[in-house]
């Protein structure tokens, strides 16, 4: 409706505008004073005529249509604020949270570290004690190892020194030597049992 009365007045003043120019364009060929200061005087009036038609026709329209806009822009800047307001409580809300997380993840960082260095630390100490146990396994196998050793190396050469008295005894004893050894070990012996008797 609103569109239609401003169509209206506009074809209304179209025709009034053009209806008053004709008389001017005729009049150009000779016409006479009077008649140049009527075609103005129809000019004004339909100028007059027009203004205040349009402002009869377009008043109310045009200032719904500007309040009507005015109400909806005032809308749109209430929504956008409202908007803007919530987005600053949800950056203040996220901003909060990213303060706590820092401060959460360096407390992290910190029990981590020093959870680290504790498990470093008694890795560390295991390692030492598994290290001294196997030293001492070591030199107690090694002593057994050398007590072992000493006593086939003993075992070897009382069985070598029997030998070479063997040997040295055959090649310096002769068979006789042997007759009178043996019967001195008899006469020893028979001696030594009849003083038991």
């Amino acid at each position: 409706m609103k569109a239609f009365h401003l169509i209206a007045v506009l074809a209304l003043a179209a025709v009034l505008l053009v209806g008053g120019a004709e008389p001017a364009l005729a009049a150009k060929h000779a016409a006479p004073a009077w008649k140049f200061w009527w075609d103005w005087s129809w000019k004004i009036l339909n100028f007059l005529v027009l203004a205040f038609l349009i402002y009869k026709l377009a008043k109310k329209p045009l200032k719904e249509f500007l309040t009507g806009q005015r109400a909806q822009v005032a809308g749109e800047l209430e929504a956008v604020d409202k908007a803007k307001a919530e987005a600053e409580v949800q950056l203040k809300l996220i901003q909060q949270k990213t303060a706590g997380l820092a401060k959460e993840l360096e407390s992290y960082e910190e029990a981590l570290s020093e959870m680290a260095e504790r498990e470093r630390q008694r890795l560390m100490d295991e390692a030492r004690e598994d290290s001294e146990m196997i030293m001492e396994r070591a030199k107690l196998q090694a002593a057994m190892a050398l007590q072992s050793a000493r006593r086939e190396l003993t075992h070897e050469i009382v069985e070598l020194a029997a030998e070479l008295a063997e040997a040295k005894l055959k090649e310096a004893v002769l068979p006789k030597d042997q007759d009178r050894l043996l019967k001195k070990f008899t006469d020893g012996a028979v001696s030594a049992r009849g003083g038991a008797v």
